[in-house]
C-alpha cells in the first residue's frame, strides 16, 4: 500500500490518477493547483483590511444613527441615568462599575456582525451570478461527468480563493474580535469549512464545491441577523441584572 501524503487512493476517485491531472495539464486545460493556495493568506490580509475600513467608515456610524451604544464613551452618564445614586459608592459597588466600564461594546458586536453579513450577502450573490450559466447548476450529474477535465474558469478560481481567504481571516481575527459564548464552535466551523474548501479546491471537485458554497452562504447572512438580534437581547438582561443588583445594594 502507498503511505505517500499524495497517495491517489486517498485523495481521488476510482479510476483517477494524478498523472490524469498532468495529461490535462499537457492540453492546455487549467486545472486547480495546490500551490494556488498560498495566494489566499496575502488576500486574507487584504480582506482584514477592508473590514476595518469597513466598519471605521460605515458600520460604525450606521450604528451610532441607530442609537447603538458605545459603552466606552457613554458608561459613566448610562451609569447616572439609570441608578441616579446621590452616596459616595462602597468597594462592592465600585467593582460593579469597573466591570461594567469593560464589557464589550454593543457598538463593535454590531460593527463586526454588519461586516461578516454583508460579506455573507454579497458573496452569495456572487456565487449566484457566477453559476447561473453553469451547467451543473441545472444537471448535477455534470459535477462528476468527464472528471477530471473540469477547466478551471477565472471566476471560479476567485469564487474559492475569496472564500478561503475569508474563512482564514475569521480564524485569525477571532481571537481580537468580541469573544462569543460560540467562541470554539465557531473556530472548529471555521477550521473544518477550509479544510473541505481546500480538499475539493485541490482534487478539482470545485463543481459541487461551488454548489455547497452557494447553498451555504445562502444562509449565513440570515444566522448573522439572528445571532446580532439574540446578542442584543442578552446584552440588555446582563445589563438589567447589573442595574437591580446596584440598586438592591443602595437599598
Amino acid at each position: 500500500m502507498n503511505l505517500s501524503i499524495w497517495n491517489d487512493d486517498f485523495w481521488l476517485p476510482q479510476n483517477t490518477t494524478w498523472k490524469d491531472f498532468n495529461q490535462l495539464e499537457q492540453n492546455n486545460i487549467r486545472l486547480p493547483h495546490i500551490h494556488h493556495l498560498i495566494y489566499v493568506y496575502p488576500l486574507a490580509g487584504l480582506l482584514y483590511l477592508t473590514r476595518l475600513l469597513f466598519e471605521y467608515c460605515i458600520a460604525q456610524p450606521l450604528g451610532r444613527s441607530l442609537g447603538i451604544r458605545d459603552y466606552k464613551l457613554n458608561t459613566q452618564r448610562i451609569d447616572r441615568k439609570l441608578l441616579n445614586h446621590t452616596k459616595s459608592y462602597d468597594n462592592n459597588n465600585n467593582n460593579k462599575q469597573k466591570q461594567r466600564r469593560t464589557r464589550i461594546s454593543p457598538l463593535a458586536k454590531f460593527s463586526e456582525s454588519t461586516w461578516r453579513f454583508t460579506f455573507y450577502l454579497g458573496i452569495f450573490l456572487y456565487g449566484l451570478l457566477i453559476l447561473k450559466n453553469k451547467i451543473w447548476l441545472w444537471d448535477t450529474r455534470h459535477c462528476w461527468l468527464n472528471y477530471p477535465n473540469h477547466q478551471l474558469t477565472n471566476d471560479i478560481y476567485w469564487y474559492y480563493m475569496i472564500e478561503l481567504a475569508f474563512y482564514w481571516s475569521l480564524v485569525f481575527s477571532q481571537f481580537i474580535d468580541v469573544k462569543r459564548k460560540d467562541f470554539w464552535q465557531m473556530f472548529i466551523h471555521h477550521i473544518a469549512t477550509i479544510s473541505l474548501l481546500s480538499f475539493s479546491y485541490i482534487v478539482n471537485f470545485v463543481r459541487v464545491g461551488t454548489l455547497v458554497l452557494v447553498v451555504h452562504d445562502a444562509g449565513d447572512y440570515w444566522l448573522e441577523v439572528e445571532k446580532d438580534e439574540r446578542s442584543d437581547s442578552e446584552e440588555s438582561d446582563d445589563e438589567q441584572d447589573i442595574v437591580n443588583d446596584d440598586i438592591d445594594k443602595d437599598k
